[in-house]
């Protein structure tokens, strides 16, 4: 079900293709018309690909979303909001507007070091992402994956103020232009370095640099990009990680829209979670049937709005987990999912609820 329209916004996919049809005689102009498609309801998509899944016909609503928003950019018609974090972005090279070396200060908290990857070959370049390094919730993960990651061995490096926002959402809240300039950027930065494989922990970022970035001149394949719930697991099976404190409780798994229904990654999260000792509980929507939690398509920096009498997405998606029985953990692996489920617990008073973060829950487990 569209989250959106689940939560009282003017978005019905559906409506929409019948709209563009009636549309097609007056072109693109004619289409973007408040009468037949209101930009508040081309705003109202994040973009999880629920309605391109179950759709009967096949029809591809998000690529005519982003067609429309791209037009939309192009006019000026943006919310301020939106306009603001791409000029951010712009100015700063992340959606946080923040200088450039703050990307990293989370890192001089560590009692390990992480190598600079534009100076240091690494076997493993890890892209951080902007939420992953600039969000202060999403930092303590950040640093819990590093551990992780040193306990285990692994040879990884950062880019420090080298690495600029990959530029996912930008190009998903219709700013083609400054995505091109990002990929030109990055892919310049990136073929300075010398590494095997680029991990990040933002499933965004992943799907950007797994399958948009080879398409646009990068020289990585696609299976070298990783999300590191896959790393985590592998290590985990190579005994490179050891959990030495099974957690037990109940736990339950929410599928990030980008990490599961378009890139397929359902299995090993889930491996994951049960390899420390949680007991895994599915809520009724899983895997390609999640339900989003409202951040995609740029909408988590836009109002996190709900119609009057409707919750927002993470609100019900919050309620549903706390339908489980005993239920002791909410489990993410998306540090936007971070960022919104952290809110929804504590807005709906279900502090008994753990929102823990996949890194964070596989620290807890193994004696690092």
């Amino acid at each position: 079900m569209c989250p959106a329209r689940a939560s009282g916004m003017p978005l019905s996919p559906r409506d929409l293709v019948l709209d563009l049809r009636e549309a097609q005689s007056a072109g693109v102009s004619g289409a973007l018309s408040p009468d037949l498609v209101a930009p508040e309801a081309l705003w109202s998509c994040m973009q999880c690909n629920a309605c391109v899944d179950v759709c009967p016909v096949g029809v591809e609503h998000v690529p005519i979303i982003n067609a429309l928003r791209r037009a939309l950019v192009e006019t000026g018609d943006v919310d301020p909001s939106l306009q603001s974090v791409f000029q951010m972005v712009q100015n700063t090279g992340n959606s946080f507007g923040h200088s450039a070396r703050k990307r990293t200060r989370w890192i001089k908290e560590l009692d390990i070091e992480l190598p600079d990857a534009r100076a240091t070959p690494v076997d493993i370049l890890w892209y951080l992402g902007d939420f992953a390094s600039l969000d202060a919730r999403n930092q303590l993960n950040s640093q819990a994956l590093a551990r992780l990651l040193h306990r285990a061995g692994v040879d990884v490096g950062v880019l420090y103020e080298g690495e600029r926002t990959a530029g996912n959402d930008i190009r998903r809240a219709g700013e083609e232009g400054l995505f091109r300039s990002l990929v030109a950027d990055n892919i310049a930065t990136l073929g300075e370095c010398d590494y095997s494989r680029i991990l990040t922990s933002d499933p965004h970022t992943y799907n950007t640099l797994r399958n948009e970035y080879p398409r646009l001149g990068a020289s990585w394949a696609p299976e070298q990009v990783v999300h590191h719930s896959v790393l985590l697991v592998d290590l985990l099976r190579a005994g490179r990680l050891t959990v030495t404190k099974p957690l037990g409780g109940r736990g339950t798994y929410h599928d990030p829209c980008t990490l599961g229904r378009l890139n397929g990654i359902f299995d090993q999260p889930r491996e994951l979670i049960e390899r420390l000792g949680v007991e895994l509980v599915e809520m009724p929507r899983n895997r390609s049937n999640s339900f989003c939690c409202g951040a995609g398509g740029g909408r988590i920096w836009m109002a996190d709005t709900a119609a009057p009498g409707s919750a927002r997405p993470s609100d019900q998606r919050i309620s549903e987990a706390g339908e489980i029985p005993g239920l002791e953990y909410f489990i993410v692996a998306c540090p936007k999912d971070v960022v919104m489920y952290d809110d929804a617990i504590r807005t709906s008073g279900r502090e008994d609820i753990t929102l823990k973060e996949i890194s964070q829950l596989t620290l807890d487990a193994c004696d690092v």
